[in-house]
């Protein structure tokens, strides 16, 4: 796996996204790749006319191979636009800003936050039960 590969994949993990484990191949078919991601092949090839980011490979007979870097791509796009209700553009323009890792800690902060805000609220219940 390439350095630019493994990095993506440590964006996703931290992300918190379920990255399959992926054989150890140069390739893979679109349906490899679209059982890998969960999602229906349609989706990847209309998903490939929209994010330039995602090129696979197409060799004889216009048949796409997609290379670990795509595949985590695809994972990525997935993220954004099923798990954290991006649109298309708003998808886009986040792939081309770099990745998704700002948003993961935005997401994080977020979390500590609320977190933290819940802790407050039932402490003080907690105080006024006591009484």
């Amino acid at each position: 796996m390439s350095a630019q590969g493994s990095s993506q994949l440590k964006i996703l993990q931290h992300a918190g996204i379920d990255v399959p484990t992926l054989p150890d191949k140069l390739f893979f078919s679109i349906r490899e790749v679209s059982d890998l991601c969960g999602i229906e092949p349609h989706v990847l090839r209309y998903w490939e006319t929209e994010f330039k980011h995602l090129k696979p490979v197409k060799k004889s007979g216009n048949r796409r191979f997609y290379r670990h870097r795509d595949v985590y791509i695809a994972l990525q796009i997935k993220h954004l636009l099923y798990d954290l209700n991006f649109t298309i553009r708003g998808a886009k323009k986040r792939l081309a800003t770099g990745d998704i890792s700002e948003i993961v800690e935005a997401q994080h902060n977020n979390a500590t936050v609320s977190l933290n805000t819940i802790r407050e609220e039932l402490e003080n219940i907690k105080r006024l039960l006591d009484f």
